[in-house]
């Protein structure tokens, strides 16, 4: 009776600590700032952009989640050439977490789009052999009425793709810092000048809090 006691104690014993060795949230979600270092491919040279971002993550195991990733960045005067422009990217895939007791190393592949928007200030006087018209107006400004400042717009929404990975640092149960998450982000956007796609490779660092939900 003893021997078969102690071999139930053993065995509850092994399937808790086994439990605990697979103890991983099912889910996270993640707030923090994000800075690009942007590469245009084109005659404007090589910016930096600010922004921030949010992720969530649902994870099927204690190794392989699926991630959600949307964020934004922006530079109001990108090669001193006043473009004020902001990029949205919207990215999801596949990530996997090495997680340990109080560090959480994990290496992702999303896949997705980026929506980049760009205008720049122009300044014109209207004159009677080139009238200028507001939008949604028939009748031009009259000539000679001192200079009008007005805004040229572009935008479009190309592919993306992001490979990287991070390292997460356990602050209490729900809450861990995000000391770092550094990707190679692939973006397809069009070159505005010849009109075709082009590679632009950019670097992108996200450092905030991920929170996380269902651990035992």
């Amino acid at each position: 009776m003893r021997k078969i006691l102690a071999l139930t104690v053993l065995v509850g014993l092994f399937g808790v600590l086994a439990m605990a060795a697979d103890d991983h949230p099912t889910a996270e979600t993640f707030l923090g700032f994000t800075y690009m270092r942007a590469n245009s491919a084109t005659d404007v040279p090589a910016f930096s952009t600010n922004g921030g971002s949010g992720q969530l993550a649902v994870n099927f195991n204690k190794y392989i989640g699926f991630v959600m990733d949307l964020g934004a960045v922006h530079n109001g005067n990108i090669g001193g050439n006043h473009l004020d422009s902001t990029f949205v990217n919207y990215l999801w895939g596949p990530r996997v977490s090495l997680r340990y007791s109080r560090l959480t190393p994990f290496f992702n592949v999303l896949f997705g789009g980026m929506r980049a928007s760009t205008s720049i200030a122009l300044n014109a006087v209207p004159v009677v052999s080139q009238p200028i018209y507001l939008p949604g107006t028939i009748t031009p400004i009259p000539a000679n009425g001192g200079p009008i400042s007005v805004r040229a717009v572009h935008s479009q929404t190309a592919f993306a793709m992001a490979v990287g990975g991070g390292l997460d640092i356990k602050i209490n149960k729900h809450v861990s810092y995000r000391t770092i998450e550094l990707d190679y982000l692939l973006t397809r956007l069009q070159n505005i000048q010849d009109l075709q796609d082009r590679n632009q490779s950019n670097l992108r660092f996200t450092t905030g809090f991920n929170f996380t939900f269902g651990a035992q």
